[in-house]
């Protein structure tokens, strides 16, 4: 047999194969995140873990206004869903906002995709923070109370 001829038979064998493997591997991922976008919202206790500290400096200016929250994933989606006391009632509008922006800010560093945060969902003191909130909140230059003064370099209350 003529080698040239054998030789491009084999290399268009091989052609064939490498896409026909490439097309099945486009297909399943397909598949697989189709399944993902259907799939339920997992609960994400490693993140509720690494949150907790988030918590803390808001507990320590404002009391315990918190009474639960819970961290669920979704494929590239992370919500976070709290739940307050009364005392959180007490907060002015700024206060809480700035509390919820700094706690969505934590969430946010710690996970890649689109972050959601949820206050008391249902009621009518509800409140939902997104990235698009972030952007268009005017804390006026106003820090967060529980930020270390030493990080408030530049503002009004910055020392020597």
């Amino acid at each position: 047999m003529n080698l040239p001829l054998t030789i491009s038979i084999l290399l268009l064998f091989v052609i064939s194969l490498a896409i026909a493997i490439d097309v099945d591997r486009l297909r399943s991922k397909k598949r697989r995140r189709r399944r993902a976008l259907i799939a339920p919202p997992r609960r994400s206790a490693h993140l509720e873990k690494r949150m907790l500290a988030a918590f803390d400096g808001p507990r320590k200016t404002y009391g315990d206004c918190f009474a639960e929250f819970s961290i669920w994933r979704q494929l590239d989606n992370t919500r976070m869903d709290i739940r307050t006391n009364s005392a959180w009632l007490t907060l002015n509008l700024f206060a809480r906002s700035l509390t919820v922006r700094h706690l969505w800010q934590m969430l946010e560093g710690l996970v890649h995709g689109t972050v959601i945060v949820n206050v008391d969902l249902g009621s009518k003191h509800a409140m939902i923070w997104t990235e698009t909130h972030t952007d268009q909140f005017n804390d006026c230059g106003i820090l967060a109370p529980w930020i270390p003064i030493k990080g408030r370099v530049g503002t009004l209350i910055s020392g020597p």
